[in-house]
């Protein structure tokens, strides 16, 4: 009766097996479904190329208001004071940042690929602020732009270069393409 049982899963496994071969034209069919979605994919990366292009040109700069990826950096005021390094001075530029997006976004990842400054010429880089009392509220407003912002919530925040002399610094602001849209000119004075 074991070979009754075993030829009879035998058959099954056969009759299955075949009826996986009957199934061909519909496993031919997939090609043709995978290469609408190839098609689509590649409409997508069309539609991704062209959102590009739109967010290149949608980032501007009017009335001190830097706009870039659904997000506002408003400017509001500038000063110079200490920095951690020893007998050196930090240029700093307040703003407050709204987030437009519909996601939680973090300020200074949007801000170091929108903003640099030189100065005569050569290209400054980020400072620290001093760890002085004073200085308390300015380093609780620089700790704000490292972290996430919630869609529709709008921080104080703002950014450090450090000036290797006492010449004007220039502010540069781009488009996500590297396109300078805006220059501004401080004084240190």
């Amino acid at each position: 009766m074991s070979h009754l049982k075993l030829l009879a899963v035998l058959g099954s496994l056969l009759i299955l097996g075949g009826c996986g071969a009957t199934k061909q034209p519909s496993s031919q069919q997939e090609p043709r479904q995978s290469s609408s979605t190839v098609v689509s994919s590649s409409q997508s990366k069309q539609r991704a190329s062209s959102s590009s292009q739109k967010q290149a040109s949608s980032t501007t700069f009017h009335n001190q208001t830097l706009t870039v990826d659904h997000t506002t950096f408003k400017l509001t005021g500038t000063k110079v004071t200490a920095s951690a390094t020893a007998n050196r001075n930090l240029f700093v530029l307040y703003y407050t940042f709204t987030n437009h997006q519909s996601k939680a976004v973090v300020p200074i990842d949007l801000w170091q690929t929108a903003v640099s400054a030189t100065q005569s010429g050569k290209t400054l880089t980020t400072g620290n602020l001093a760890f002085t009392t004073s200085q308390t509220s300015d380093n609780n407003k620089l700790n704000r732009t490292v972290m996430p912002v919630k869609a529709g919530q709008t921080i104080s925040g703002l950014a450090t270069f450090e000036p290797k002399s006492s010449q004007p610094v220039t502010v540069i602001f781009k488009d996500t393409t590297s396109k300078i849209i805006h220059q501004s000119r401080y004084s240190l004075d």
